[in-house]
C-alpha cells in the first residue's frame, strides 16, 4: 500500500516503527513483537475488565473513539486517533486519512437515523449492525486495533437495543473472514450470520 501514500505520510508511517521493523513505537519501549501482541492482549483484557467510562457509552463517533482510547492508553500514544497515513488490505485501500473523521461522522449520523437499530428483531439487528460494522471497518480510522474496538462497541450497541452480544476468542477466525468477505466483495452476510449467532434478547432467559 506504500505507492498510495504522500511523501508525508510515507514518513509519518516510518514514525510508527522502530527503526527497520514492524514493531510499533510503544510507552514500554518493547521491540519484540511476540512481547508486544502478548502485553496488548493483557492490558487491553485488564482494561474493558475494569469497564469503559460514560464517554465510551456515547453512541457517536466520539465514543467509539473513547472504546479506543480507554483499551489501547497505556501502550500507544495513538489511542483514540485517528489513523494518519493510507493502508489497506492486500491491493485494496482503506480510506484516506482525510476522508476518515467525515465518513465516520455520516457514518453515525445514519446510525442515529436508524435509531440505533432498537426495537428490531434479532435477525434485523443482525442485518444491521453487520452492514455499520464493515462499514466501520472498510474506514478503519485507527492504527491498529480496530476490530477489537468494534466487537466491544458492537456489545454496547446491543446492550442498549435490548440483546447480549457474545463475541469471544472462539470467533475470531469467522470475524476476520466475515470482516474480509465485507470489505473485498460488499457482502454483509456472513457478518450478519455471525452476530445473529451470538445474539439474544435481554429477556430469553
Amino acid at each position: 500500500m506504500s505507492y498510495l501514500r504522500t511523501a508525508h505520510e510515507r514518513e509519518t508511517y516510518r514514525r510508527t516503527f522502530y527503526e527497520e521493523s514492524d514493531v510499533y513505537i510503544n510507552k514500554f519501549g518493547i521491540r519484540d513483537r511476540t512481547i508486544l501482541e502478548a502485553t496488548e492482549r493483557r492490558l487491553t483484557e485488564d482494561r474493558a475488565a475494569e469497564g469503559f467510562p460514560a464517554r465510551a457509552h456515547h453512541r457517536t463517533y466520539a465514543g467509539f473513539k473513547a472504546i479506543h482510547r480507554h483499551l489501547f492508553q497505556d501502550l500507544y500514544e495513538w489511542a483514540g486517533r485517528e489513523r494518519n497515513y493510507t493502508t489497506g488490505r492486500s491491493s485494496v485501500p482503506f480510506a484516506v486519512p482525510e476522508y476518515i473523521r467525515r465518513w465516520m461522522e455520516d457514518l453515525f449520523g445514519q446510525l442515529a437515523r436508524d435509531d440505533y437499530l432498537i426495537a428490531r428483531s434479532t435477525q434485523d439487528f443482525a442485518t444491521g449492525a453487520a452492514r455499520y460494522a464493515n462499514e466501520i471497518n472498510a474506514c478503519h480510522p485507527f492504527i491498529d486495533g480496530n476490530g477489537r474496538t468494534q466487537r466491544f462497541w458492537l456489545r454496547m450497541l446491543a446492550d442498549h437495543a435490548g440483546f447480549d452480544l457474545e463475541l469471544g476468542s472462539r470467533d475470531r477466525k469467522r470475524w476476520n473472514e466475515a470482516s474480509r468477505v465485507g470489505f473485498i466483495k460488499q457482502d454483509h452476510r456472513p457478518m450478519a450470520r455471525l452476530i445473529q449467532s451470538r445474539l439474544r434478547p435481554h429477556d430469553s432467559g
